[in-house]
């Protein structure tokens, strides 16, 4: 018995043991591309980032554009007959001064962007029809986020290289916050996100029928692709566009009046974190950013 008793106690002490040590060895994940200098306490550089404020944002094809669902009936014989068919009677965008009361200054910006709150940018729309209407808040054309310069992104379908649009997230983003300002419409936002592969994930906020302004957030699920084991490890993701969906179940009456919304500070949840090791930046004499015969 005392044999059997001795085993069992072995056998437990093993277990907690092999469970201890599974403990203290959890950590941040780490990089899979091995450089001779290891990285210090940056390794996990979690940090919020405002990557849009509106204060400088520009509306048109060289900035933020608005888009419908059906779309803005732009052909007819008269200008009576356009607006007895338009299914969209308003779409309007505009930066308009103000801000959430309750929002935060930013006093270090990694984008110098959200250090203010003086503009925030809005939408007015009006549906001649009730149904599955939406409005689509189509982020500006694509620039670097460190360096601001425009970013060209092949096209198989013209065979060119453009400027698509899309705001670029930081490092590996977690999460998606903004602020936004309701007036009770029964509309659901969303938020559509292109990895680096070219394919669009749509992440849901939820529910924006409320009054007043409101803080929201979305994860960014770990299916998304942020990363590849090359240098560098980190690959862009960016913000195409945000959606407002109409609520089906909503009444005609709430479906087709004038609906305002409000938008400020959009802020990613990202680890900026990028492995260093020495000559990392000699890619760039072949992309024009440094001469030839420069160490680095």
């Amino acid at each position: 018995m005392r044999s059997y008793n001795k085993r069992t106690v072995a056998i437990i002490l093993s277990m907690l043991v092999a469970v201890f040590v599974g403990v203290v060895t959890i950590g941040p994940a780490q990089s899979k591309i091995i450089t001779n200098v290891p990285a210090d306490v940056s390794g996990n550089e979690l940090k919020a980032v405002v990557i849009e404020d509106f204060e400088n944002a520009v509306i048109g094809d060289t900035g933020w554009k608005v888009d419908s669902t059906p779309k803005v009936f732009a052909k007819a014989e008269t200008e009576q007959k356009l607006k007895m068919k338009n299914p969209v009677t308003k779409l309007e965008m505009k930066l308009v001064a103000g801000g959430p009361n309750d929002m935060n200054v930013e006093e270090f910006s990694l984008t110098e962007k959200g250090k203010k709150k003086d503009k925030i940018l809005g939408v007015g729309f009006k549906f001649r029809y009730p149904g599955p209407n939406e409005i689509h808040i189509l982020a500006p054309p694509e620039v670097d986020w460190k360096d601001k310069t425009p970013v060209l992104t092949y096209n198989p379908n013209t065979g060119k290289d453009e400027q698509e649009r899309g705001i670029q997230l930081p490092g590996q983003s977690k999460g998606i916050s903004l602020w936004i300002h309701g007036r009770g419409h029964p509309y659901n936002l969303e938020v559509w996100v292109k990895d680096y592969r070219g394919s669009t994930h749509v992440l849901k906020f939820g529910s924006v029928n409320f009054v007043g302004w409101r803080p929201m957030k979305v994860d960014i699920p770990v299916n998304v692709p942020q990363s590849f084991e090359s240098f560098p490890q980190t690959r862009t993701t960016k913000i195409v566009r945000f959606v407002l969906k109409a609520d089906p179940t909503a009444s005609r009456e709430e479906l087709t009046e004038t609906t305002y919304f409000f938008f400020d500070q959009v802020k990613v949840l990202t680890d900026t974190y990028e492995v260093n090791f020495d000559g990392n930046e000699l890619h760039k004499v072949f992309e024009g950013g440094q001469k030839s015969g420069e160490k680095k």
